[in-house]
């Protein structure tokens, strides 16, 4: 939402430029304005899907979800239908370690990311997830062993 916000005051005039500098209160009501138009101030706004992830036994996968909209709007009102039960091929993990299991699953978003044509997968809060998680143990209770 930022992003999209800062992109629109980088277009804005020099008569704008001039106008926030006269009045910083104008550039608070465009920010408000922006942010009600485009669903609130909410980062994820934007999402037209999500890939819900999942081990499968000794398997990746990730389930697909994807906006239900002929028209795809910024809004926080958005209803999200199954599309598939894995998005793109599942690997198997071989190396069981925290390592192995992590670079498996980054490498099944990779592939996910490759069926999404003109779509960006947005793996910002994973990346900055991932390290901290212990995957061996997840890995372990997902699949009870």
């Amino acid at each position: 939402m930022k992003k999209s916000i800062d992109k629109k005051f980088e277009s804005d005039s020099d008569l704008f430029k001039k106008a926030y500098k006269n009045d910083p209160n104008l550039k608070t009501q465009r920010v408000s304005h922006f942010k009600k138009s485009y669903g609130g101030s909410w980062e994820f706004n934007e999402t037209i899907g999500y890939i819900q992830l999942y081990f499968f036994g000794t398997q990746i996968r990730g389930e697909y979800y994807a906006v239900n909209a002929k028209n795809i709007v910024k809004t926080r009102k958005k209803q999200f239908e199954f599309i598939t039960y894995k998005l793109a091929p599942e690997l198997t993990i071989r190396d069981k370690t925290n390592g192995g299991i992590l670079k498996t699953v980054r490498a099944y978003i990779e592939n996910c990311n490759k069926e999404l044509k003109n779509r960006h997968l947005d793996t910002r809060e994973f990346e900055m997830l991932a390290p901290y998680i212990n995957w061996e143990s997840l890995y372990k209770d997902k699949n009870h062993l």
